[in-house]
């Protein structure tokens, strides 16, 4: 009997790999080769379209050889990509119009503040479920328009041709110039700002607001479907799924079911938790994605955190500082030190991602001392992929209403043991990864062989999965909350390091500046409160004095007239705004004595409200301020505030009596 196989290519970030997998889901034979990156500019990274493509040409013929397979005996092909990279290219030539500009770029920083401000940018989010932000294709499309002389004119007449990776392969693979397929699938084009996110089609009103021509776009099609065959490379293969690399790897990982969850840690980390056919809108910075479509099937929805550094970290840590001589050595380096000795590396190389969305913000290394060795280095920077995993966690857990259970994960980095510990450890939950790791090659497989009925059913994928690993926390809650505050300090510090050019607000007078490092001192506060050597009443008459003046000052600028009256500085959210946090407060302040079990629970709860009115804070009514407020209205809000605090803080509002009023209760 003739052996039959399913053909999945992942077009990566780094590289492109060709593999063919069995009816159990097993790997027989794999080809990758990496291309070019491209940094012509601070923030600018690129690709070369007709390398990548290439390289495909090359690996595919190879994969079937080292199999000792043709193409006759693959069923389909399945491709996952890279998303947001944005290619323009000729339909006649298939020349592109410019090296494409991969999703880590960050050349539309201005583009998407200026976008911001127009009346019209509320509705981006409602129609299309993503934040405006360099991060997607919509405004890399306008800025290749923009700023290529005649191309523009070249779109609207459809010469010329946009598409995500996946786009520029298939077109390839079908034929090019002589009728190549232009078509891409629900999850890449739900990444584009350009598909409304409900009708799954290319909203008008989007295309408007962004300045992109719909003659230039592809048919948008199911994740699963056959699309057509290949006329070139090994002409006869069946194209029968695309899908974006992070949600071909849910599909992979099997998380068919609302609540099931994974993670992906590359080049970039990718959370996605399935939510079932009805999209669920964000409160706390996650985006809200396609998660795949099958066939004529409603399309299943996902929540997504995407973390830009976290694979490349390493790499930097290995080509840049020259610290470890290959990847695999860093967790050897991190195991000579028993913790990071106080330091954390927050790698903001091109802003920060979800949960933040501050594309401003640039890296710092925070806590240096005499003390740090490379090894405390090394730690750091592991760690700091296991806390921003645990950023994008508590705000999934926010915004679906469920508390994650586990973790199934994949990717290089899912190799490193003391990593996935760490993960385990700040997650309070169990990580497990599966027997096979190339998940995101696994889920275009499965989508392909799925349409071609190579595999029955969802169910029959679901026996194909078993587990290689599992991590299970064992992490104290005490050190857990303790770093977590020492973590979010460093992350507060990254903020703000470049601005739009068009009139920045003098620094320390925007108001966001200002309640941020206000959000900075209480993560301090609450942090120094958990050592037995802080003078613990101190810390609390301090932290008292900083809840009075921050709440009301807050509501003091926001009725003095700015103009941005709108936008809650300290709003009431239930369950961790003024009156909770000043209740959990009270509860410390009462004690007789700043320690024992009791002041540990309490300091715990307070804690947890704090994280929660900071986090809302910030994801929420800060981001709101900063898309809609201009700068001139920002300072306004911030001399108002200045003033208020400064008055508050003078007046001495640190007693138990100032809390409570806060509380609405009274002092015995």
């Amino acid at each position: 009997m003739v052996q039959r196989y399913v053909m999945s290519v992942d077009q990566g970030t780094t590289s492109t790999r060709c593999i063919l997998f069995d009816a159990q889901g097993r790997l027989v034979s794999v080809v990758q080769r990496e291309h070019k990156q491209y940094f012509p500019r601070p923030g600018w990274v690129e690709h070369d379209a007709v390398e990548i493509w290439r390289n495909l040409r090359r690996i595919v013929p190879r994969t079937l050889a080292e199999a000792g397979a043709d193409a006759g005996q693959v069923v389909a092909l399945g491709i996952a990509n890279q998303r947001e990279t944005t290619v323009l290219w000729d339909r006649h030539t298939g020349r592109p119009a410019a090296r494409a500009v991969v999703w880590q770029d960050t050349r539309t920083d201005e583009l998407a503040a200026r976008l911001a401000r127009d009346p019209r940018a509320d509705r981006v989010r409602a129609l299309c479920g993503l934040p405006l932000a360099t991060y997607f294709s919509a405004p890399r499309i306008r800025w290749l328009l923009d700023s290529t002389p005649g191309l523009r004119e070249r779109a609207e007449r459809g010469d010329v041709l946009f598409g995500t990776m996946e786009s520029w392969l298939i077109w390839n693979l079908t034929g090019g110039p002589a009728g190549g397929l232009h078509i891409t699938d629900v999850t890449n084009a739900s990444r584009t700002m350009l598909m409304n996110l409900r009708s799954l089609s290319w909203d008008d009103e989007l295309l408007d607001f962004f300045g992109v021509p719909k003659a230039m776009l592809p048919e948008i099609r199911s994740s699963t479907q056959t699309y057509g065959t290949t006329t070139t490379v090994v002409p006869g293969i069946r194209i029968a799924a695309a899908l974006g690399d992070q949600q071909a790897a849910l599909f992979g990982q099997t998380c068919f079911a609302p609540g099931e969850a994974k993670c992906t840690y590359g080049t970039g980390s990718f959370l996605l938790l399935n939510t079932g056919e009805t999209p669920a809108a964000s409160r706390h910075g996650l985006l809200t994605t396609v998660g795949f479509k099958i066939g004529d099937e409603p399309a299943v929805y996902a929540l997504e955190g995407s973390i830009a550094v976290t694979g490349s970290l390493v790499q930097w840590f290995r080509d840049g500082l020259r610290l470890i001589g290959s990847a695999p050595e860093i967790e050897t380096l991190a195991q000579t030190v028993d913790d990071n000795g106080g330091c954390y590396i927050v790698p903001a190389f091109s802003g920060l991602f979800a949960p933040h969305w501050h594309s401003e913000a640039r890296g710092v290394i925070a806590g240096l001392t005499s003390y740090i060795t490379k090894g405390h280095l090394a730690r750091a920077v592991l760690e700091a992929t296991g806390w921003q995993t645990r950023e994008v966690v508590d705000a999934m857990n926010a915004d679906s209403g469920l508390a994650l259970s586990g973790l199934r994960v994949d990717g290089g980095m899912t190799a490193d043991n003391l990593l996935m510990q760490f993960v385990a450890d700040v997650l309070d939950v169990p990580v497990v990864r599966p027997m096979m790791a190339e998940t995101v090659s696994l889920g275009a497989a499965y989508a392909a062989g799925l349409a071609v009925g190579y595999w029955p059913d969802l169910e029959g994928l679901r026996r194909n999965w078993h587990r290689a690993a599992q991590w299970l926390p064992r992490m104290p809650e005490s050190r857990r909350s303790a770093e977590y505050a020492n973590w979010r300090h460093a992350v507060g510090l990254t903020f703000g390091w470049t601005r739009p050019a068009e009139s920045p607000p003098p620094s320390g007078a925007d108001v966001v500046d200002l309640v941020l490092a206000d959000h900075r001192r209480v993560e301090h506060l609450l942090s120094a409160l958990r050592s037995e050597e802080a003078d613990r009443r101190a810390v609390l008459h301090e932290l008292a004095g900083l809840l009075v003046a921050h709440v009301e000052a807050g509501r003091a600028a926001a009725h003095a007239g700015t103009g941005a009256t709108a936008y809650a500085l300290c709003p009431d959210d239930a369950g961790h705004g003024p009156a909770a946090l000043a209740r959990a407060l009270l509860a410390l302040l009462r004690m007789d004595e700043p320690a024992g079990p009791e002041f540990d629970t309490a300091l715990d709860r307070l804690g947890t409200v704090a994280a929660g009115h900071i986090a809302a804070g910030e994801r929420v009514h800060l981001n709101a301020l900063r898309r809609g407020a201009s700068a001139q209205e920002r300072a306004a809000l911030g001399r108002a505030y200045a003033v208020a605090r400064g008055r508050l803080r003078a007046s001495g509002c640190d007693s138990a009596a100032r809390v409570a009023a806060l509380a609405g209760e009274s002092v015995p």
